[in-house]
């Protein structure tokens, strides 16, 4: 039950972040369903730098797509996508270590926290070179 709980607030939150950050309503669905794919991928690999990476990628892959489909610009739909992944309670975490002292603790868990961030990073950027290299079939009307 919690996890759909944590699904079905994700799709929201998802939705919530591209409408404020001013995206054209036709794409708030398809960006909700990616970051949604998204952030599931990552709880069934647990949460670890491989789900980070997967998740990267196949959210990228996905945008990439989208993008191309509806003629638009890929980071309409990949910045809020890729929002449920982002590792921000470990950000706060280190953040909280480092005011309290504890550097330990502090370098520990911003490594992990820097290796997720560099995982979804690298799977944008495969998703990124793996689908530009990809020749989709124009609709031009104009035959030579």
């Amino acid at each position: 039950m919690e996890i759909i709980v944590q699904c079905i607030a994700c799709t929201f939150a998802t939705m919530f972040f591209g409408k404020l950050l001013g995206q054209p309503r036709q794409t708030l669905l398809y960006t909700a369903l990616i970051g949604l794919n998204g952030y599931v991928l990552y709880l069934l690999l647990g949460g670890s730098t491989l789900a980070f990476f997967l998740s990267g990628l196949v959210s990228g892959l996905l945008c990439e797509l989208i993008a191309r489909l509806q003629r638009m610009a890929t980071t309409l739909f990949l910045i809020s996508a890729i929002i449920p992944v982002v590792p921000g309670l470990g950000l706060y975490r280190t953040m909280m270590f480092v005011a309290a002292g504890d550097y330990a603790r502090a370098l520990a868990v911003g490594t992990e926290t820097l290796v997720g961030i560099g995982a979804i990073a690298l799977g944008l950027t495969i998703a990124t070179a793996v689908i530009g290299n990809i020749r989709f079939p124009s609709n031009n009307s104009s035959s030579t």
